[in-house]
């Protein structure tokens, strides 16, 4: 594999690095390592914590494979790129167990997205839009809702994405936050009462960066670090229960 070839492509890139180390590990690192540094400065100590664990050579490459990845990213509007990738190889190489993932093909996320931003209509024009996916992945329906609506609409969007698998949280948080999509992803299961962690993209933070004239993946300007938004603490009770009451309300709705 030539050098060139590892610099086009983040995939080839994770590989090389997967030569002295297990696949699924490097991508765990290159997804939690990514999502940090896209998150103002606000996840400071989870980076720190990750980036202690690999050769600053390697670190290098991490930041190479990422901007591999947004590169391929804007030739591929709201795409699930990484999503793709962790089911073709992360999961599925050298027989690891994959506990029943399966991430949703963009045609199918299409198509639901389509079906139900139109039932949208009804929504004041002026009002957020708050959408809970309760099992986001790496957040393709998120990225196909968002895709579907208009921008005027997806100014409004208000997502609250939930996984019980950590990666796929970190996943989610590459995706929404490099496609400027307000999310906030909390890792727990929406089954049960349990939640570890919960994280805000810098878009759900501040919601008027979408009004900036610039590309939203040029939104990820330095930005002075917050100090009293918990990230990676787990979700209060009460924000729980208004999520829980909004899952029951698209159940009824769409169910």
């Amino acid at each position: 594999m030539s050098t060139k070839s590892r610099e086009c492509d983040f995939r080839d890139i994770l590989k090389h690095l997967s030569h002295s180390r297990d696949i699924r590990r490097v991508f765990d690192a290159f997804v939690r390592l990514s999502a940090c540094a896209l998150a103002a400065q606000t996840r400071e100590p989870e980076y720190l914590e990750e980036a202690g664990r690999w050769e600053r050579a390697e670190l290098e490459l991490f930041g190479n494979a990422l901007g591999a990845l947004i590169a391929e990213m804007e030739q591929h509007p709201f795409e699930d790129l990484i999503g793709g990738f962790y089911m073709e190889c992360a999961i599925s190489s050298k027989g690891q167990k994959w506990n029943g993932e399966f991430h949703t093909p963009k045609p199918v996320c299409d198509l639901m997205a389509q079906i139900t931003v139109g039932n949208l209509d009804s929504v004041k024009s002026d009002s957020p839009i708050n959408v809970c996916e309760p099992a986001c992945g790496a957040g393709a329906m998120i990225l196909s809702f968002a895709e579907a609506c208009p921008p005027e609409v997806r100014r409004r969007l208000r997502f609250t994405a939930i996984d019980i698998n950590r990666t796929a949280c970190d996943m989610a948080f590459i995706n929404t936050t490099l496609w400027g999509i307000p999310t906030r992803v909390i890792h727990g299961n929406s089954l049960s009462p349990e939640c570890w962690a919960a994280w805000s993209n810098i878009h759900w933070i501040m919601p008027w960066l979408s009004l900036l004239p610039m590309h939203p993946i040029a939104a990820m300007c330095p930005l002075e670090p917050r100090k009293d938004i918990g990230q990676g603490e787990p979700p209060k009770v009460e924000e729980m229960e208004q999520i829980r009451t909004a899952l029951h309300k698209q159940e009824l709705q769409f169910g």
